[in-house]
């Protein structure tokens, strides 16, 4: 079967396989060479696999590869991800989607602003300027009162971003 495949077939191939490896790195790896094909039948292999992970690294990573993937279709595997225990994880499902940067991950990121984790914070912070829309001046606003440095100096440059934009229109 596999000498019938063309490249991009026998490269997804083997690359879905090796999710299914023992070793949690080489299923990281396989996550991440697929986010970075960015082909989107990856997606339902790597939500597939995203919900049987068991290793903290292997899942962060699938997470990525789908924001890098960019499509709108992941945002409601993604979001349940933001109330992870695993500070990290609910950074890499931040950011992921703001990767997806549509205004259909707004409320999920305005919900981030107020997680525990200050990277957390500063990760939606970002991710609401690069999407820039006025949507979210109240909240980002708001984010630049934060008790981090780090979160109001997203907050502080993401309504910048925003403010450029729209001054340029």
């Amino acid at each position: 079967m596999i000498q019938q495949l063309n490249p991009t077939q026998l490269i997804f191939h083997t690359l879905s396989h090796k999710l299914d490896d023992a070793l949690p790195q080489i299923r990281a790896k396989a996550a991440e060479s697929l986010g970075k094909i960015g082909d989107r039948i990856a997606v339902e292999t790597l939500i597939n696999h995203l919900l049987n992970e068991t290793d903290l690294e292997t899942r962060r990573t699938i997470i990525q590869s789908l924001g890098q993937i960019g499509q709108e279709s992941v945002i409601p595997h993604l979001a349940p991800f933001l109330a992870d225990n695993e500070p990290t994880i609910r950074i890499a499902a931040a950011t992921a989607l703001g990767q997806i940067g549509t205004e259909k991950v707004l409320s999920y990121l305005i919900q981030s602003l107020t997680d525990q984790n200050p990277k957390v914070r500063t990760v939606a912070a970002i991710a609401l300027g690069e999407i820039g829309t006025e949507a979210t001046l109240a909240e980002l606003s708001q984010a630049c009162s934060d008790e981090d440095d780090d979160v109001r100096l997203s907050a502080v440059d993401a309504l910048g971003k925003i403010g450029y934009r729209y001054a340029l229109n």
